[in-house]
């Protein structure tokens, strides 16, 4: 079974406008919601590749139960642990001749300590024994920053493998508990390094250095460049096709939910990160937060390239 953790969820609102002028009214000519947060969009990119997951997090208010909908729409599951205050909503501003986007992010609810043992509840009544755990995205206000390596050592104590893509103190605090697996970007690796990343061997250097502290597999993204990919014994560069980009919302996670699902499928890791370049890829070709489409991962994903670069 995948889970995947949501503590900070969002309904995003994508806004479509032919340029975005200051000062000035504004035409939308184009709208629509997606339940959203970066372990849900795991989950629909999970849904969309032909896999199953539970959605687990914090839901609120009249934007969570929209999202509860949506989700149900797409046909994810969910096992959400409720609170007082509203789920929040993210405004993401779009001009789709221009291929611009502009983020407006909200701060979300605060979740009370109560709130954390009852979401800490509800993760022990789930059978862990063999299972995937993505745990991604920001955390809530009210939620200690050294939450996700209370999770990460919860699941992984009970049989499961967990998965992290975060950032900043929650990433470094997630470190601490070992996952079996990290998906940062270039950014969030050097926060973590504590050093400038400027060129791929300085890169691959710190991915290699986390990756000999007990974690399994890191997965360095890159964008355009794609990944990487770095395991026992050895490490990868696995780079996409050129492509006409449309939105990049959700291509990394998009990507993250390819290689779980080849990862549980039993495939090699060759194949894990191959496929989780061509899910990210693919992402970037929907409009809003479509996330990547069956069809283009098996396109895309002849045309990805692989290159063994250095034994980790």
């Amino acid at each position: 079974m995948i889970y995947t953790v949501t503590l900070n969820p969002a309904l995003d609102h994508f806004l479509d406008v032919p340029a975005v002028r200051l000062n000035d009214t504004n035409r939308v000519t184009g709208e629509c919601l997606y339940a959203g947060g970066k372990g849900i969009d795991v989950s629909r990119a999970i849904k969309h590749l032909g896999g199953d997951s539970m959605a687990l997090g914090f839901i609120g208010g009249h934007n969570g139960n929209v999202m509860i909908e949506l989700l149900k729409t797409e046909g994810v599951n969910c096992y959400f642990t409720p609170i007082a205050q509203e789920t929040r909503r993210n405004i993401i501003v779009t001009t789709p001749h221009r291929r611009t986007q502009t983020m407006l992010n909200s701060r979300g609810p605060v979740v009370t300590a109560e709130d954390w043992k009852a979401f800490l509840a509800h993760l022990k009544l789930l059978d862990l024994r063999d299972a995937f755990v993505v745990i991604s995205g920001s955390l809530p206000r009210g939620i200690p920053p050294t939450a996700y390596r209370e999770i990460i050592e919860l699941v992984q104590r009970r049989g499961a493998r967990a998965m992290l893509d975060a950032d900043g103190a929650s990433l470094r605090h997630g470190l601490k508990a070992k996952p079996f697996a990290i998906k940062p970007n270039v950014r969030e690796l050097q926060g973590a390094a504590g050093r400038p990343l400027l060129t791929e061997p300085d890169i691959l250097r710190a991915a290699v250095q986390v990756h000999r502290t007990g974690i399994a597999v890191v997965l360095v993204s890159r964008g355009r460049k794609g990944l990487l990919a770095v395991t026992r014994g050895a490490a990868y560069r696995v780079v996409p096709p050129p492509v006409t980009v449309r939105s990049t919302v959700g291509a990394g996670d998009s990507a993250v939910a390819g290689y779980v699902v080849m990862q549980t499928g039993g495939k090699s890791f060759e194949d894990c990160v191959r496929y989780a370049v061509a899910a990210g890829t693919a992402a970037t070709l929907a409009p809003g937060n479509q996330l990547c489409r069956l069809r283009d991962v098996q396109r895309l994903l002849r045309q990805v390239s692989i290159d063994s670069i250095l034994n980790a």
